[in-house]
């Protein structure tokens, strides 16, 4: 469902059902007799904050762009970090509004008493622009909701950036300014139009935190793809435990987010109780499952308040717009009390299996790099570690797939043999095998070993912000996040059926050099196929060149830093099946030099020689 219908049916309709018509200028509103109007000032655009470069004495991390129109945010710019254009890089623009929708933009008014919503995502808002003074950044805007002709309501929103900061603060404020009891609630906007970050896929999504009776946080995930499948183009987020507390919604793509947290009015309290349930509803404007042109913009709604006069309700919000760091949320009290840590989503690791030893990985490369400042070089010193910690493992592999090769035709004749019997065969294979000190097991454990790490490295790599845009070589993998584009290729070449998907528009080098690394490891792997089977020879010369194609066409994409490990630990494992093998082969004939032949006369027995007599007489 496109945005402009949601709009239409969840707002416009209710409107002219009660008779309520909104226009610019001071237009009155009518609802059952009851005229309501609204001062629509001119729509002007403020900068809060500055991405300018930090080496020029700029304080700020963020650059803000904000609109009268429903007293928004709607841009927002990152200082830190670039879009990764490699020609000509620019502040990553992190926020992008759509359809008149913008992050923290009031949306309606919730009158039940005299109607049943007044639109403010449309009114453009007063302001008297931009103050700053003790390190802080302030803007404030406010609305006059009048009823027949006299002051009704007052809504006040003021933004607030301090200097070398990710966390904006709102304070927004319902006013009461008439004579009688108002009842009247908010429905606003979180965090709306977060743009794309993964060059391959769309990895946005929405996450909402909640907070366990036994004090840990929780976090209930979406994704964009999913919100698109919705019919109804929303969906609804809460905890199955009516018990947990709400306590903040995010919207996230590969590496940044938007974390919008309602503040709660109580000290010791930890989630606000001023939102109208636990529910927080996501929409997907476009609808279209998986087009790629998603956006998605989600939506906190209050209790109605009841307000004397001279009265008002306060609903305030902080809202954390910057990347998915992880030492940031750890050190960060605020952040780390709130357990912000959990919008870091690793896709690959199967749930959170291997969240844990992804997290050590980070950590331990985060150290590593503090001392030698390249993050290529800490992958290429990981996986020497790694291979030195497997290494017994891998020697004990190596020389059992060399006795597997060796026993295959015994193994062959005893398979023929028992082929009625398959109990019998496995019996006495096993007992070939216990004989000759071959097991069959051994020769997948250093693989199996190494799978776990591959995946978490693999999930590190992906969501981890400290790749983005960390180069390996000043002329070759300048991005360790991204593929290693040598050069473009034709935009057509990504039309091409099936092979257009994989290879994209750039030419990548390192997944080719990766694909001949493998084919040089298999060839040096010992084949167990034996000699007397031409159907299992044929396989595994099948799997000799079908894997490195395989490999090359699934990582051809891949960030580049998962190559340069993969890449790494294959040509490191070439090097040390080549030495375990040579020290196999040169063992093995200094213990048959030590053998005396036997000859046909001595009956197979040696002939031990007599000793000569000390003293030789003649």
């Amino acid at each position: 469902m496109n945005i402009k219908k949601n709009v239409f049916l969840f707002i416009y309709i209710p409107l002219f059902i009660c008779g309520i018509v909104f226009a610019d200028g001071n237009t009155p509103m009518m609802t059952q007799g009851i005229y309501i109007s609204a001062s629509n000032a001119e729509q002007k655009t403020f900068t809060l904050g500055s991405v300018a470069d930090a080496k020029t004495g700029n304080p700020y991390k963020l650059e803000l762009e904000l609109t009268t129109k429903g007293a928004a945010v709607s841009k927002a710019f990152l200082r830190d970090y670039n879009d990764r254009n490699r020609k000509n890089p620019k502040p990553l623009e992190l926020l992008n509004g759509f359809d008149n929708i913008n992050t923290m933009s009031a949306a309606r008014l919730l009158l039940p008493g005299i109607g049943k919503a007044f639109p403010l995502d449309k009114l453009n808002w007063q302001s008297q622009g931009i103050e700053e003074a003790n390190d802080v950044a302030k803007i404030s805007f406010s609305a006059m909701i009048t009823k027949d002709g006299s002051d009704f309501i007052k809504l006040t929103k003021t933004y607030t950036l301090k200097r070398e900061d990710y966390l904006l603060n709102c304070e927004m404020t319902i006013s009461n300014v008439s004579d009688s009891n108002v009842e009247a609630g908010i429905e606003t906007t979180a965090a709306a139009g977060i743009e794309r970050e993964d060059e391959r896929a769309d990895t946005r999504g929405v996450v909402a935190g909640f907070l366990t009776d036994t004090g840990t946080v929780e976090a209930i995930k979406t994704n964009v793809k999913k919100l698109a499948k919705e019919q109804s183009g929303k969906q609804e987020l809460f905890h199955k435990n009516a018990d947990y507390k709400f306590l903040w919604l995010a919207e996230t793509n590969k590496y940044f987010t938007t974390i919008v947290r309602p503040v709660p009015q109580e000290a010791n309290s930890t989630s606000a109780n001023w939102l109208a349930g636990k529910a927080v509803i996501a929409f997907d404007p476009d609808g279209k499952a998986e087009s790629g042109d998603e956006n998605q913009a989600t939506f906190f709604r209050t209790v109605t308040f009841k307000i004397a006069p001279a009265g008002e309700q306060k609903c305030d919000f902080q809202i954390y717009i910057g990347p998915k760091d992880r030492d940031l949320f750890n050190s960060t009290p605020l952040y780390d009390s709130l357990g912000f840590i959990k919008v870091i989503d690793f896709q690959a690791c199967m749930g959170d299996t291997f969240r844990p030893l992804s997290f050590f990985i980070l950590a331990a490369m985060d150290w590593m790099f503090g001392y030698i400042g390249n993050y290529g070089i800490v992958i290429i010193i990981f996986v020497f570690i790694v291979r030195v910690l497997l290494h017994p493992i891998t020697k004990k592999s190596q020389v059992s797939m060399m006795k597997m090769s060796k026993l295959g035709p015994m193994a062959e004749e005893i398979k023929q043999k028992y082929a009625g019997n398959k109990a019998e065969m496995q019996k006495k294979l096993a007992g070939l095998y216990r004989e000759q000190g071959a097991t069959p097991i051994l020769g997948c454990l250093p693989m199996l070993l190494q799978m776990p790490i591959w995946i978490a490295l693999y999930s590190a790599i992906y969501a981890g912000i400290e790749f983005r845009g960390a180069a390996f070589l000043p002329f070759w993998i300048t991005d360790l996040s991204s593929s290693d584009a040598i050069f473009m290729l034709p935009a057509a070449t990504a039309k091409i059926p099936l092979i257009g998907s994989f290879i994209g528009t750039s030419f990548n080098l390192l997944p080719l050099l990766l694909g001949i690394a493998m084919f040089a490891q298999q060839k040096l792997t010992p084949s167990s196929a034996p000699s007397s089977s031409p159907q299992a020879a044929q396989q595994q010369k099948m799997m000799l060149w079908m894997m490195p194609i395989m490999m090359i066409m699934f990582l051809y994409r891949a960030p580049s830093g998962l190559n340069l490990y993969i890449m790494a630990s294959t040509t490191a494992g070439v090097v040390e099946q080549y030495v375990i093998r040579k020290h196999i082969r040169e063992k093995e004939a200094a213990e048959q030099s030590t053998l005396v032949p036997t000859t046909s006369k001595l009956g197979g027995k040696l002939k031990k020689k007599k000793p000569k007599p000390p003293i030789k007489f003649s």
